[in-house]
């Protein structure tokens, strides 16, 4: 009985973790090795940042990053400090409206 317990404690306190996603726009981020590295291990560094989770595109749309953290943990602005720090500018990419400029038939 205790074991069943001691798992719904660990389980609650896991759905208690808030999962976030922020989308950035990196300039200057030209190249797939060095620079995504640099970024990387910048990111490494904050706390409750989920570098498996975040999302670093190559080839021509090299620069957009999505990052996964975690909101209690950290922000995005610490997040996006942590990549000024390393070097770049950066900005939250525009949303993309949904929905808009299509016409139902």
């Amino acid at each position: 009985m205790k074991k069943l317990i001691a798992i719904f404690a660990m389980a609650a306190a896991v759905v208690g973790v808030q999962a976030a996603e922020v989308s950035l726009k990196v300039d200057g981020l030209v190249c797939e090795k060095g620079c995504l590295t640099k970024v990387k291990k910048s990111l490494g560094d904050v706390k409750g940042v989920n570098l498996k989770g975040s999302k670093f595109a190559t080839g021509k749309k090299l620069g957009a990053v999505k990052v996964s953290f975690c909101d209690k943990t950290t922000t995005k602005n610490k997040i996006m400090a942590a990549i000024k720090k390393a070097g770049y500018k950066v900005a939250e990419a525009p949303k993309k409206a949904k929905g808009k400029g299509k016409k139902k038939a």
